[in-house]
């Protein structure tokens, strides 16, 4: 009878893996902020703030399929912790697709960052509020974020690597108002929007570079005969504590030419980790084509300093300044942050 006990423990033992080797990972991670936040002619939106930079959860997985094939998948949420009304949207869909992998390299299909997205340098202040790159961008961009565009409907293809060589590449079809308030009434096809992307090496490590182009047709933008061209460069070199980073971006076409949504922006982290300390900046310079009611060029940074409680716990304080932002010519925006970011 005890031999039975133990080879049934044995077996169970065994064969526990097996049953959870394809079971789902649920991840996320919680970032609150206090801020002291200075909106120039806007009394309604300065004073003290606590705010949720970003928190989200996801669900992500995958199963082996046999012959060196398996299907993935991911299913990830922001969700608005500092937000108690339900009629605003407390989650907020992020990347989520299903797909196959194998020795051709990834597709898949969903909503997920553009491969222009994808490809930026690594941000020190990613998901700080006014120093992340949406705001530092200046409004420039047909969509007004810059290059950070997440899209649905997406048809998305990732290669395998050679010689640290990387492509990507995603086409959109437009389905209805998928990126714009106006729509046409033309058919959607898959060359509503495109982006392709290159890049060399990691961007954990040693030297990255990385280029890549967005491009929406007229039915994305909603205007006959409007297109707009996103243009994306990163170069950045990290190795030991350092983080050294820039990145180009470039913002042209028709439906963009002559307002104050066109124009070049460059982008630059630096950052130095030393025992559980990180000082870092940012600068961004916004170069527009055209001044606007509403824009002009400007010069916005960001300075900070991370302290690293743990693996997966880090704190932080932030101060930002973001020129003619809010869509007003010449109101500022500060900000000092002192915050907690907890992964999981």
């Amino acid at each position: 009878m005890k031999k039975n006990v133990i080879a049934l423990a044995i077996a169970s033992a065994i064969a526990a893996p097996v049953a959870m080797a394809d079971a789902p990972t649920v991840y996320g991670q919680v970032n609150m902020a206090l801020e002291q936040v200075d909106v120039d002619g806007n009394d309604a939106k300065s004073g003290t703030q606590v705010n949720s930079r970003a928190s989200r959860l996801g669900v992500k997985g995958s199963e082996d399929l046999g012959n060196g094939l398996k299907a993935i998948y991911k299913l990830e949420f922001e969700v608005e912790i500092d937000d108690n009304n339900y009629d605003n949207g407390v989650l907020k869909a992020r990347n989520q697709y299903v797909g196959l992998a194998g020795g051709f390299g990834t597709v898949l299909m969903g909503r997920h960052d553009t491969p222009t997205k994808m490809i930026q340098a690594k941000d020190l202040f990613n998901d700080a509020g006014l120093a992340d790159n949406k705001p530092m961008a200046g409004g420039l961009g047909a969509f007004g974020g810059g290059m950070e565009n997440r899209v649905s409907n997406v048809l998305a293809y990732v290669s395998p690597e050679f010689g640290g060589v990387k492509l990507i590449a995603a086409m959109v079809p437009q389905e209805g108002a998928n990126m714009t308030v106006a729509a046409n009434d033309e058919e959607s096809s898959l060359s509503d929007l495109y982006s392709v992307a290159l890049t060399y090496g990691s961007s954990k490590k040693g030297l990255y570079l990385a280029a890549g182009m967005d491009q929406a047709s007229d039915q994305t933008i909603g205007t006959d005969g409007a297109e707009a061209s996103h243009m994306r460069l990163v170069a950045q070199y990290a190795t030991g504590g350092l983080i050294a980073n820039a990145m180009y971006q470039d913002f042209s076409g028709d439906a963009i030419e002559d307002t104050s949504k066109g124009g070049t922006n460059i982008q630059a982290n630096l950052g130095y980790k030393m025992g559980k300390f990180m000082p870092k900046a940012k600068i961004s310079m916004v170069d527009i084509d055209k001044d606007a009611a509403a824009n002009e060029d400007a010069t916005n940074y960001a300075v900070g300093l991370n302290y690293s409680f743990g693996k997966k716990t880090t704190g932080y304080v932030e101060y930002a300044s973001i020129e003619n932002s809010k869509g007003v010519k010449d109101a500022d925006t500060n900000a000092v942050s002192v915050g907690l970011l907890h992964k999981f």
